[in-house]
């Protein structure tokens, strides 16, 4: 059962994600003014990009707020707060999923909001073959650094392809 809620709030997190795209596109439209335009590749996106797939967990760390951040990886169920958590999170990750590594496809936002589309690729510890699935980062920010970061892809989908049997835990 809860394999099922994940996949389904991993669902409506990409519904919701995808709607804020197109309202974003759309408000853009063919408007050729010099207003800066929310679709594209955002620039946190692209540093966030390179300091999850670095191996220094100080480096991802650095893009979060001080003391107020927060990120939650909404498959695994985990939440991580502050500077050392994001730490924690960072070293957890490359700990649990050696090679783990993230590729951005896609991202548009504003200038406090910003949803990234990637794909988030390891393989994990003890699991016979490796696992790339699709992901949604939802990533809010204060000036250029982020405060929180919601991630959302679908567990099942980690487990099957990594060979696992469906009812693995992770505690």
């Amino acid at each position: 059962m809860t394999t099922i809620r994940r996949s389904a709030v991993t669902a409506v997190a990409v519904a919701a994600v995808g709607l804020a795209g197109v309202s974003a596109l759309t408000a853009c439209g063919s408007d050729k003014s010099d207003k800066p335009q929310a679709q594209g590749n955002p620039a946190i996106a692209t540093d966030w990009e390179a300091a999850w797939n670095n191996s220094d967990p100080q480096r991802l760390a650095a893009l979060f707020t001080t003391d107020d951040s927060r990120y939650t990886d909404h498959a695994f169920d985990r939440t991580y707060h502050g500077h050392d958590g994001m730490v924690e999170w960072a070293s957890n990750t490359k700990k649990f999923i050696p090679g783990a590594s993230i590729k951005v496809n896609d991202a548009f936002g504003g200038a406090d909001k910003v949803a990234i589309n990637w794909t988030f690729s390891g393989q994990l510890a003890g699991a016979p073959k490796p696992f790339s699935v699709p992901a949604v980062a939802v990533l809010q920010l204060r000036g250029n650094q982020i405060v929180s970061d919601d991630d959302y892809y679908n567990f099942a989908d980690v487990v099957r392809q990594s060979g696992l049997p469906a009812d693995t835990n992770f505690g």
